[in-house]
């Protein structure tokens, strides 16, 4: 059950953390710039989520300080993928995967 929702909770916090940067009117990939409000409605709700699904199993402090190491990682990584790549399905599909590893590896705790 920890697995499953260590794989969850990095799985919506990606999400959110792309739904911002396709907001961006300066983002390097073809796909167009969602709106800016849906894009933050996505982003809270990633993050509500990615509380309660890691709440259970974690203390309040080390929640808030993973989740905020994981939003972090996520927008680098989109940076950097983003940044070599102009196709927002590869972009999406290269940071489910990567995000897919890191929390097969044991998640909040490599993040």
């Amino acid at each position: 059950m920890f697995l499953i929702t260590n794989i969850l909770a990095l799985q919506t916090l990606w999400g959110g953390c792309a739904a911002l940067y396709f907001s961006s009117t300066h983002q390097r990939t073809d796909a167009p710039t969602i709106s800016k409000v849906l894009s933050r409605t996505l982003f809270v709700a990633a993050l509500i989520v990615a509380v309660f699904l890691l709440k259970e199993q974690h203390n309040i402090w080390a929640v808030v300080f993973s989740i905020i190491t994981m939003i972090m990682m996520n927008f680098i990584l989109i940076t950097l993928i983003g940044a070599h790549e102009n196709r927002s399905l590869r972009v999406v599909v290269y940071g489910t995967v990567i995000n897919f590893a890191l929390s097969l590896m044991g998640g909040v705790y490599v993040a």
